[in-house]
């Protein structure tokens, strides 16, 4: 995309100010980041601060070095002051202050949304999610990629393989430390089967995952996908130039895609597939259905009744747990 980045070591930034809240950066991905952002304007909200903007991360895992690009470069900012003007909140323009992180206002997000209790915070929340619009969004390339994939192939499905080289150790973590009993660790033989167990005419796929560090070749594992249980698999580097894109754009594209298809298949410990489908249910303010995970223990996947809220499948899948969030969000 035609838009400035620069190395993260020279980026400007503000004196720190008590009365103006922010943070640098967050060195997450695409989803991580958001989630930050969206804390950062409540927090503010709740406290009748005003806030500092800060710079996007994009996150290079073949280690070369890791560049920032500017809010306004990748997010909407009328969007955005949609959400301040209804809130009455107020954004400091300039660098943005304080230092790299941002970490507390991601983790302050996840609290919001467990107070369902309290009807306005609920709503203000799916509200802030829903503030920050991708300027991509008004882009011609995603418009055509969109359409090629959902109208032209006629794509159904998108399927999240996080298989990356990074998640194994993520994998082995989360049940080790964290006693996760889900199926974490699946390999794409694996996830592929159980798709295929629950949608046996399911024919073909769009995939997301960072193909840049795939721990197999993208065409090995289209060739088995389609010998084993005949489903052909569309990447998005089947369709465009990667070359054309920085892995904070990609991450988006496949985001969207995610979002917005008839049926997503994801990994409920993914960030990426849990605010796929809470931003979906921030946008429509309907529960989601059509979104499912392949975590859960068993031969198959299943489908998601959370609207997005949880991690571990047991909660994934269970009905009504949700219902106080739902009838907050959508409270006169």
């Amino acid at each position: 995309m035609s838009y400035p980045v620069f190395p993260a070591s020279q980026a400007v930034r503000r004196p720190d100010r008590p009365d103006v809240l922010g943070y640098l950066f967050n060195d997450g991905g695409l989803s991580n980041q958001k989630m930050a952002l969206a804390g950062l304007l409540l927090t503010a909200a709740g406290k009748h601060l005003p806030v500092t903007l800060p710079y996007l991360h994009i996150k290079d895992h073949r280690g070369t070095a890791d560049a920032l690009a500017r809010f306004g470069d990748i997010y909407d900012l009328a969007s955005l002051r949609g959400f301040t003007d209804r809130h009455g909140l107020r954004i400091d323009d300039g660098p943005p202050a304080s230092d790299p992180g941002g970490w507390p206002y991601f983790f302050a997000f996840s609290q919001f949304l467990a107070i369902p209790s309290l009807p306005e915070v609920a709503r203000m929340a799916l509200d802030a999610l829903s503030a920050l619009r991708p300027r991509m969004d008004a882009r011609p390339e995603l418009s055509a990629l969109k359409g090629f994939v959902l109208c032209t192939l006629g794509v159904r499905t998108v399927l999240q393989l996080r298989i990356e080289s990074d998640w194994p150790d993520y994998a082995s973590a989360l049940q080790s430390a964290h006693g996760v009993s889900d199926d974490v660790g699946i390999d794409f033989p694996e996830i592929l089967r159980r798709v295929a167990n629950t949608f046996p005419g399911l024919g073909m796929a769009y995939v997301t995952t960072d193909e840049s560090i795939l721990p197999v070749g993208k065409d090995a594992i289209r060739a088995m996908a389609l010998d084993r249980f005949g489903i052909r698999l569309i990447w998005k580097s089947d369709l465009i130039a990667l070359s054309g894109f920085n892995a904070l754009d990609l991450s988006i594209l496949d985001f969207e895609l995610a979002r917005d298809a008839p049926r997503f298949i994801g990994q409920s410990f993914s960030s990426f597939a849990n605010l796929a489908c809470l931003e979906k249910f921030a946008r429509q303010r309907r529960p989601v259905r059509g979104h499912f995970i392949y975590n859960h223990p068993g031969d198959t996947v299943r489908e998601r009744l959370d609207n997005g809220l949880a991690s571990a499948s047991p909660q994934v899948v269970t009905a009504n747990w949700t219902d106080g969030l739902w009838m907050s969000a959508n409270a006169a």
